[in-house]
């Protein structure tokens, strides 16, 4: 895994000189996470049977990862200090290249080869006001 983080603040904004502005970014990258496989045959081709309930090559657990996943996130925040509380408007935009990479794989009927994926999230806007105390 690697992340790398930086940002910058910006204080004695405004009038008063009590307010600060705020802007970051984060960009995570993680190698494939380690899966139990869905069972193949010989062939690579899929070979579950649901109705006995097996799904999983547990002979080949861990032994083969999925695909790297990556993330970028932007944040910007304004806070203003008052003489009882801090007040912080605060914008988080998480994975905006929208990325969806493959976390894990199941068994599903309804896909193409029976093979689905689950993925990490896509492009998540996040608008929080704190206040301090």
């Amino acid at each position: 895994m690697i992340n790398i983080l930086c940002g910058k603040e910006f204080e004695h904004w405004g009038k008063k000189k009590n307010q600060t502005f705020g802007i970051n970014a984060k960009i995570f990258f993680g190698g494939g996470k380690k899966i139990i496989p869905l069972l193949r045959d010989g062939e690579g081709n899929l070979a579950v049977d649901p109705a006995n309930n097996k799904f999983w090559d547990y002979s080949k657990a861990y032994d083969n990862k999925i695909e790297d996943v990556y993330q970028i996130t932007l944040s910007a925040s304004y806070k203003f200090n008052r003489k009882k509380a801090t007040h912080e408007i605060f914008i988080n935009l998480d994975n905006i290249t929208n990325t969806k990479g493959k976390i894990t794989e199941y068994y599903d009927e309804s896909e193409p080869n029976n093979i689905a994926h689950l993925t990490q999230f896509g492009f998540f806007p996040n608008l929080m006001y704190r206040v301090y105390f």
